[in-house]
């Protein structure tokens, strides 16, 4: 029995060698493309992350240009109802009026970057939210000429309304001031909506905001080092030119 019994002992052990050699090379594979894949899930949510919060600062500077730019008209609007109760005070400062122009001025990388690839929809993964993000660029873009721009050029036009009978004309009430705060109002609803979908608050965008100002001020102030360097370079070369020269002259 003990004869017969061996070559099943030794079969019985081969197998269980078998299954767990094959057991440890399924957890390998697994781990090993689980791994991967985790890895590269991590890499695709740091990028989308990193979009997102490049996009949200962007348009969050604009705001505050754009809520600047609206109380500058309410105050506009205040200073002729001044004007136009004591006339005396366009006479007394006819350039009144040019402390109250609205100004609004922004670049467009982000957007191009936002708009110019496919990548982005890859990217970011949510129609609504890309859908939000291009209403809020057309905003901005509508609230610089239809607000700002066209404010500009009435003002210049009515020759910066030194004018009593031209400053009391001014559309703050039934133009400016209206459409000012519609498309402002507008752009803070899809914001919000925007940070809403993304996850990502006021705190986020903070720290953000803190972290590309830290980099920009190293950034310059490495640029600074290297332009005080080339300068001294070239400040220490002219000096022995004129040195040579004045060897030359002896």
């Amino acid at each position: 029995m003990r004869i017969q019994g061996f070559p099943l002992k030794k079969g019985i052990k081969n197998l269980k060698q078998f299954v767990v050699s094959l057991i440890a090379t399924s957890i390998s594979i697994v781990l090993t493309f689980g791994t991967a894949a985790w890895i590269d899930n991590r890499k695709k949510e740091a990028a989308k992350r990193e979009m997102v919060m490049m996009i949200l600062y962007d348009l969050s500077n604009s705001l505050e240009k754009v809520a600047s730019a609206d109380s500058l008209l309410h105050a506009g609007f205040e200073q002729q109802l001044a004007v136009a109760e004591n006339p005396k005070l366009l006479e007394q400062n006819p350039f009144i009026f040019i402390s109250y122009v609205p100004y609004f001025s922004y670049t467009e990388t982000v957007e191009h970057i936002f708009s110019s690839t496919i990548e982005t929809i890859e990217t970011l993964g949510n129609v609504l939210f890309i859908e939000t993000v291009s209403d809020l660029y057309m905003l901005r873009k509508q609230y610089k000429e239809d607000v700002c721009d066209q404010f500009l050029a009435d003002f210049e036009e009515n020759e910066g309304y030194k004018a009593y009978e031209d400053a009391i004309e001014i559309n703050y009430d039934t133009q400016f001031i209206p459409m000012s705060e519609g498309i402002y109002d507008d752009m803070k609803t899809k914001f919000a909506l925007c940070q809403q979908m993304m996850n990502v608050s006021d705190a986020d965008l903070q720290a953000y905001r803190q972290k590309r100002q830290e980099m920009a001020s190293s950034a310059a102030s490495e640029s600074g080092v290297q332009t005080r360097y080339n300068d001294a370079s070239q400040n220490n070369k002219r000096l022995q030119d004129a040195i040579e020269k004045g060897k030359a002259n002896k």
